[in-house]
Formats: C-alpha cells, sequence, structure tokens
C-alpha cells in the first residue's frame, strides 16, 4: 500500500551535534549559503551596492597632500606611490587632470578610456594602477587632482545620531580615512578626514589640517554617540601593542606670559618644528612653576603665531584666563588638540559634523570636523591600578560606553607626558581590568577659568566643544572628589566587549561575564559581579544586546548572557566555535549585526580551514535565526557591519541604465527611513543586504587582466575560493567586448591578489588591453543536505521511491541539482545517469535528469 509522505514545514536548520543520520528529520547537516526562516529553507539574499569608500585629491592642497609635485621618470609616474597614497587604490576615470609644471603649467585631462590630451600633448592613464605616461615629459614635474577609491578594508560603519536629527546618518572608516556616507541616492561616499577649524573665537586656518588613522586591517572601529559628538576608537592589538597608541604633544622649555590689551597670551619655547599652524587649538599642562603653574594649567588656547630660531608657538587664551606678566624657566607641555606632531599615533578621537560643503569638489569650510581628546585624569600625581604615582592622560581604551551620565572607558591606555627638563617615561600603559568614568556632567575638559581650579564657585568657558555643549578642565579628575574617578574589577582578565541590558551592563571578559551597575554613590558609583567564570567573550564587535541578554561570541561557545544567566546558544552547532580560525588576529575580525526586520543575526569570521596567507579576512558568516533558533552558514568576505537608514523612497534614475530583463528588485517605496544592514568589504565596497531578492551587486576591483590560456587576474585581496563563479563587468581598453558581461569559473587561487579563471559554457578567451575601471560580481551556489534517509528510515521495511514533489518559489529560469542517495555512500547519488540496465540493453523509457527547474521547464 502506498504512502504520501510530506516532509514540512521545515522547523529546523543547519545542526552538527550528531550525525545525518540521527537528526531531526527537518534539520540540515548541511545548509550553506542557505538558511532557515519561517518554516521555509531560503537561499542566501542578495546585496545591493550602496557606496565605494571615495576620495577627492589635490597634490596643490595641503588639506589632501604634503605633496605638491612628483617628478616623471621617463616621462612616467605612478600617481598613488608618487603622492604616497594607498597602492591598492583606484582612479575613478574622467576625474583626472594633471599639471605639466615644467612645461609651461600645460593641463592634461583623461578621455574615460585610458588616453591623456591637452594642447600640443599627449599620455595615458591606467586607472587601475595609477601610472601615468607623458609623451616627452622626461624629467618633467606634475601636479595632479583626481577622485579615487583607496580600496582599503572597511574597518567601520557606524550610525551618526549626535544631532539634533530623527534620522542618523552614517560614517565609513578603512584603516586610515573617515568618509559620509550619503542616505540619500545614490549615496555617495564623501572624505571627512579632517580637524576642525572654528572660526570663532580665533581665526580659522587657511588649510584645513587632514587626520589620518593608523590602525591594522583587523581593527575595527569602536564608536558611539554622545553629547553632541561621534567619539571613535581604532582598537589596538592583543596581546596589548601600543605602537600606534599616544597622546599628540611637545615639549616647551622657556613660556613668556603677557596681557596685551587684557588678552591672556603665552609664548613657548620648544626644541624642534612643533607642526603647529595659526588656527589650532592646544591645551597646556604641566607647568611647574608656583606662580604660573595655577593660572595656564589646564588651560585652553588657540595658535596666533609661531617662529624660528628658536622655535616659539604664542597661544591666546580666550577670557576668563588671565596671566601674571613675566618670563618662566619653567617646562610643561602644550597638547595638540587639531593637529598632530606624530603622524604615526592614535589616540580618542570626537567627531561634531562634516567639514566638507558636499560641493563638487568639496569646499572645507564649515568650521566642523575630528577633535583629539586626551583628558588629564588627575590634578596630581596619582596611582592608577598600581602603575607609578605620577600625571596620567587617557588615550585610548578597548571599548568606551555612556553610563549613567557619565563617560565610561573599559580597558583604557594611560599615557605620562614628558616635560622639556625631566626624564619621565612617555610611554602608554593598558589598564586590562579597569574602568575610567568622567564627572556626572560634561565630558569635556577644554575650557578657560580664572581662580581657583578645584573651587567650587570657579566659572568655565568652554573652548572647542560641539553646539550647545559646555566643558570643564577637571571632568575627569580622579583624585579629587566630585568629578571622575576610576574603579578597578580585580580578576586579572582584560574586559573585551561591552554592551547594555536594562538597567546594567554586561561586561565580556576573556573568561568571564560581569555584570556592572550603578550604586548613586559618587565616591564608588559602579559595582561589579560576576555572572559567569566559564564562557567569556573574545571578540569585541561580537556583541547583540537582545531584551533578554548579550549575545557575544567567546573561545569557548556562543553566548546569551543576561544579569544573572549565561549559557551557549549555539549547542545545534557547537563545534563550529572551535573551528573559528584565530590567528593573525581571527577573533578581533569577527563582527556581528542585527536584522530586525528578519530576526536573524549575521556572525562574519574567518574559518580555521582557510590558508591565512591567501585568505586574510573572514570568508564565512553564520546566520542565527534568533526567532526559532536556528543555523545557517554562508561563504562571504565582510569585514564591518552597521545600519542604513535611507532618506527618501528609490527614484526610478537609480535604475536608469538596468533593461526590464535585468530587473531583480520588488518596487517597494515603503523601503525609506527602514532600518537596514549593510556591510564592508576588504577593497572599501559598502553593499547592503537584500531582503527581497538573491541577485549580487559588484564587490570586487580588478588591478590587472592577463590573458594566456587561462585569464590571471589580479584583485587586491580578493578572498575568493577555488569554484566560485564570477561575472566581469565595467572593463576599460581594447579588451572591453570580449570579457565584460561574461560569467568565468575560478580554477585556480595562486595567491591573496591573484587567481586564474576559466571558460564556461560558450565563453572564449578574451583579448586587448586592460587600463581599469574592471568590476567582479560574485555568485553563491547553495547547498543544502538534508538528513541520511529522511523520511521512510522509521518504517524499517523496503521502500521505493516514487514521485517526488518540491514547492519553491517561482525563479522564472533557475534551476538546481537535485540529487537522491539510497545509501550513506556520499559520492554515489543514485539519480545522477545515465541510466544503465544490468543487460547494457538501453531503456529509453526511464529518462530522467538531477535539474530540477525553479519555474516552468525550458524547452
Amino acid at each position: 500500500m502506498a504512502h504520501q509522505i510530506i516532509v514540512g514545514p521545515l522547523n529546523q536548520g543547519l545542526r552538527s551535534d550528531r550525525t545525518a543520520f540521527v537528526i531531526d528529520n527537518d534539520s540540515f547537516p548541511t545548509l550553506l549559503n542557505a538558511y532557515h526562516w519561517r518554516g521555509r529553507i531560503k537561499r542566501k539574499r542578495g546585496t545591493e551596492l550602496i557606496t565605494r569608500l571615495e576620495r577627492y585629491f589635490n597634490s596643490s592642497s595641503l588639506s589632501y597632500s604634503s605633496v605638491a609635485t612628483v617628478a616623471l621618470a621617463g616621462g612616467t609616474v605612478n600617481l598613488f606611490t608618487g603622492f604616497s597614497l594607498a597602492s591598492t587604490g583606484s582612479i575613478l576615470p574622467t576625474t583626472v587632470t594633471i599639471v605639466d609644471t615644467t612645461d609651461g603649467n600645460k593641463t592634461y585631462t583623461d578621455d574615460g578610456v585610458g588616453n591623456l590630451t591637452a594642447t600640443g600633448g599627449t599620455g595615458t592613464i591606467n586607472y587601475a594602477t595609477g601610472q601615468i605616461t607623458i609623451t616627452g615629459g622626461a624629467t618633467h614635474a606634475i601636479s595632479a587632482v583626481f577622485y579615487y577609491y583607496p580600496g582599503l578594508p572597511v574597518m567601520g560603519l557606524e550610525s551618526l545620531t549626535a544631532f539634533d536629527t530623527y534620522f542618523p546618518g552614517n560614517i565609513g572608516f578603512d584603516t586610515v580615512y573617515s568618509y559620509n556616507i550619503s542616505t540619500t541616492a545614490p549615496f555617495p561616499s564623501s572624505d571627512v578626514s579632517f580637524y576642525k577649524n572654528p572660526a570663532s573665537p580665533n581665526t580659522a586656518k587657511t588649510s584645513v589640517t587632514p587626520v589620518t588613522w593608523n590602525g591594522a586591517n583587523y581593527q575595527q572601529f569602536y564608536t558611539i554617540n554622545y553629547q553632541g559628538a561621534l567619539w571613535a576608537i581604532n582598537g589596538f592589538t592583543r596581546p596589548f601593542n601600543t605602537s600606534n597608541i599616544g597622546m599628540q604633544y611637545i615639549a616647551f622649555s622657556t613660556v613668556t606670559t603677557s596681557m596685551p590689551g587684557g588678552v591672556a597670551t603665552a609664548v613657548f619655547t620648544v626644541a624642534t618644528n612643533p607642526k603647529l599652524v595659526i588656527g589650532d587649538y592646544v591645551f597646556i599642562n604641566q607647568v611647574t612653576d608656583a606662580t604660573l603653574g595655577p593660572e595656564i594649567n589646564f588651560q585652553t588656547g588657540y595658535v596666533t603665531a609661531t617662529a624660528t630660531g628658536p622655535f616659539t608657538v604664542t597661544v591666546v587664551f580666550p577670557s576668563p584666563c588671565t596671566f601674571t606678566a613675566s618670563t618662566y624657566a619653567s617646562p610643561g607641555i602644550i597638547q595638540y588638540l587639531t593637529n598632530r606632531y606624530d603622524n604615526t599615533k592614535d589616540c580618542i578621537r570626537w567627531y561634531d559634523g562634516n567639514p566638507s560643503n558636499g560641493a563638487n569638489p568639496p569646499v572645507l569650510n564649515t568650521g566642523l570636523g575630528w577633535v583629539n581628546f586626551c583628558p588629564p585624569i588627575s590634578f596630581s600625581n596619582l596611582s592608577i591600578d598600581d602603575a607609578p604615582a605620577t600625571q596620567y592622560y587617557l588615550v585610548g581604551a578597548q571599548v568606551m560606553y555612556p553610563f549613567k551620565d557619565r563617560l565610561v572607558f573599559f580597558g583604557p591606555v594611560i599615557q605620562t607626558a614628558k616635560a622639556a627638563n625631566t626624564t619621565a617615561d612617555s610611554s602608554q600603559i593598558y589598564l586590562k581590568d579597569t574602568v575610567i568614568y568622567s564627572q556626572n556632567g560634561t565630558v569635556y575638559y577644554t575650557s578657560t577659568y580664572t581662580g581657583d581650579i578645584l573651587s567650587s564657585t570657579t566659572q568655565f568657558t568652554p573652548v572647542l566643544v560641539p553646539v550647545n555643549q559646555t566643558a570643564t578642565s577637571p571632568s575627569w579628575f580622579e583624585d579629587v572628589a566630585g568629578f571622575g574617578g576610576f574603579q578597578v574589577i580585580g580578576i586579572d582578565q582584560p574586559i573585551i566587549s561591552v554592551s547594555s541590558n536594562e538597567d546594567v551592563l554586561i561586561l565580556g571578559c576573556q573568561n568571564s561575564q560581569v555584570r556592572m551597575i550603578y550604586t548613586g554613590n559618587d565616591i564608588i558609583p559602579f559595582n561589579f559581579f560576576i555572572i559567569n567564570s566559564e564562557l567569556g567573550t573574545s571578540s569585541t564587535f561580537s556583541t547583540v544586546n537582545l531584551d533578554q541578554g548579550v549575545i557575544a561570541v567567546g573561545q569557548n561557545g556562543i553566548t546569551l548572557t543576561g544579569q544573572t544567566t549565561c549559557e551557549r546558544i549555539d549547542l545545534a552547532i557547537p563545534d563550529n566555535i572551535f573551528q573559528f580560525s584565530l590567528v593573525q588576529n581571527g577573533s578581533q575580525r569577527i563582527c556581528t549585526q542585527r536584522d530586525f526586520e528578519n530576526e536573524w543575526i549575521y556572525i562574519t569570521y574567518r574559518p580555521q580551514t582557510s590558508d591565512s596567507t591567501i585568505y586574510l579576512y573572514p570568508t564565512q558568516t553564520l546566520l542565527y535565526n534568533y526567532r526559532e533558533a536556528s543555523w545557517g552558514m554562508f561563504n562571504e568576505t565582510y569585514t564591518t557591519y552597521g545600519q542604513f537608514v535611507q532618506q527618501g523612497s528609490k527614484a526610478w534614475t537609480e535604475y536608469k541604465d538596468i533593461t526590464w530583463e535585468g530587473w531583480h528588485e520588488t518596487w517597494n517605496q515603503n523601503d525609506a527611513f527602514q532600518p537596514t544592514v549593510i556591510a564592508g568589504n576588504q577593497q572599501g565596497f559598502v553593499l547592503r543586504r537584500n531582503d527581497d531578492d538573491t541577485a549580487e551587486d559588484t564587490s570586487l576591483a580588478i588591478t590587472n587582466i592577463v590573458v594566456t590560456t587561462t585569464i590571471t587576474i589580479t584583485a587586491y585581496n580578493h578572498c575568493l575560493e577555488l569554484g566560485d563563479f564570477v561575472l566581469i563587468t565595467g572593463c576599460i581598453g581594447t579588451i572591453d567586448t570580449s570579457i565584460n558581461g561574461y560569467v568565468y569559473e575560478v580554477i585556480t587561487v595562486t595567491s591573496i591578489n591573484v587567481f586564474v579563471l576559466g571558460l564556461t559554457g560558450t565563453n572564449v578567451l578574451p583579448s586587448g588591453t586592460y587600463v581599469g575601471g574592471g568590476l567582479i560580481t560574485r555568485f553563491y551556489i547553495p547547498l543544502i543536505q538534508t538528513k541520511q534517509f529522511p523520511t521512510a528510515w522509521s518504517m524499517a521495511r523496503k521502500t521505493r521511491i516514487g514521485a517526488q514533489q518540491y514547492l519553491f518559489t517561482n525563479s522564472g529560469g533557475a534551476q538546481i541539482e537535485l540529487q537522491i542517495y539510497l545509501s550513506q555512500n556520499g559520492s554515489s547519488p543514485y539519480n545522477a545517469g545515465p541510466i544503465v540496465p544490468y543487460d547494457n540493453v538501453d531503456n529509453s523509457s526511464l529518462v530522467y535528469t538531477d535539474v530540477l527547474f525553479t519555474g516552468p521547464e525550458l524547452n
């Protein structure tokens, strides 16, 4: 008697805690590039390109370049290396202007297909490599203006909510620069890597000072929005390494003070070129003279003059600051707020808005931008967590978080400052299980004052703070009651992550989870209680805040931690956590993001099976459906995640180059103002995860193409794998028509930057030269395996497999390969064909195929 067996709805996803023979009927031992969602198995969703992180470059402007011209060797030069830009970059066609300063300022422009032209001159440009050639230009010098993609890995996609606006903006980071990402279509990005340059009370700088970061390719940016600013730190190496952390300052040996016209003025003598310019803001401290010290320490002013022979810096301190006019042979330090003395060091910084007016090319005139933040954390010498007693500055941290009207830094880095005539150490100290917090109120310390700094009646006037914010110089003092402070957890483990849960903070330490509560006592405002001493956190950027607790990735499991309990949520895939690669800073590359609409969480990591010399970045993602507690796995490469809120609905002009046949999306005008997940990758592409469709967008740029019997592609940090299929588009040069629009298969992965493509279908080898513009779209093939013997094994009798019916969403001309196995032999599918009866007589009535159409069958 025949039985109909219906499998569905499906209630489980990926499961690896048991063998494929004994798991549930609706679980899957392999679920790759697919996932379980609301009773169905769905293919991995597609992506939509939001933007590529882009910069404007002008070698004639100090805001963009420290090199005005470069020399042509034999008539050629590389624009990237010549002007000290990232060699991973690529230039936007038609944006290049080259001025030959040796040849009467002859001006060359590019035609978009690799040619440079000028009146009476010619040349060539390779947009992918930046190499240019000027005919007859040997030994000439050139300046350059162009737009380019730096091609650096995206290290942060942060929501900007510090300002009075209902909808958040977005700030992107790579390892060197910061960008404003427009939330209005077509979502352009623009460089905002410039220090704040207000026009009042000083005179604004004539050329805005650029700011860059020095993070490694695994140091994701940690940001928070607080008190009118976006605060940013770019992490550090664990074990702790101070190579890129430090305060920007210079020591001075003597100072002359005066009050011309009633304005407090000081002239500082320094030993070397201070690199300060008129309009820079500075903070003064560590003056030991008994008269001058109480007047000038902890004061903020702006530079009005500089001189050489000897080097001097003149600083004016706004009212109400007053000085006793005299000359003092007293050392001290000048802390830089809107400039840098050492370009290799980063500190905490805050950002109060876009320094550009958004024009093309940009005009830097808004008076907004970045400010260094390194507050003194004591009035006099102080020992912090057993560090030697001296005066310290807060210069970095593992994590920061606003809590109970205080800004708190977890795992802080503190530093001393070496004055001109002292031998004090200027190194950094990492306090791994310590928290440092500000006063209850303002976190800003840049101000002027007169009188006793510790008096309750002293009036502070804020300087260089965001709009509607105040400042008090002692806001971080830990040795004076009523201001800042520090506390030590005392477990001798680094604090790695922080997230809130109801009215407490959950601190993820290396081997434990800790609850931090507010006491209401200004002397000891916080208490700490250990929740779990077994399951810690290993990745700062792995936390996701749910109402019932905080999800985090640790070395011993993916956990959910509430205020009293901590438990693993990955028991269906218990071994996967031990397959996360920890070499090459693997734990610091892990990142997560929550999708509120679909109720799932992305966890991106690099698997142990990846060769870390080729696959430096994460190449896999776990998808956790937290509503139904199911898992899936994707092969994809993302370096960081963020949330994106599009302003306004989609416009038809966004799709002017798409044919009806190429349309893949659902037209939904309600997408506007809905938060969606965006992700950045290793080449500076920012993509939005598309919930409506499975079509992929471009995500890699091509640097070079060499065609022999195969096609060798150079693409920085490609992270492609053997067997991947890719679509090539956008190539400029004579190779364009023979390669654009064709799909190829990756047949060899040669190195971290090079792979080889083979032909597919009726493709033929392309031919011609390549001068840039090439893009790669990566395709993802799902692999779904059910449990072994899922339907009839429980009957314990012989079974004849009858008609198979599968319910799919209509996907037009798409198809899948469906294989049926009659045993545990995974290399021999029953329906692979061709059918050959035992007597070798062809039986044409038994014709079938393992191809299953997901739409009407093709003729």
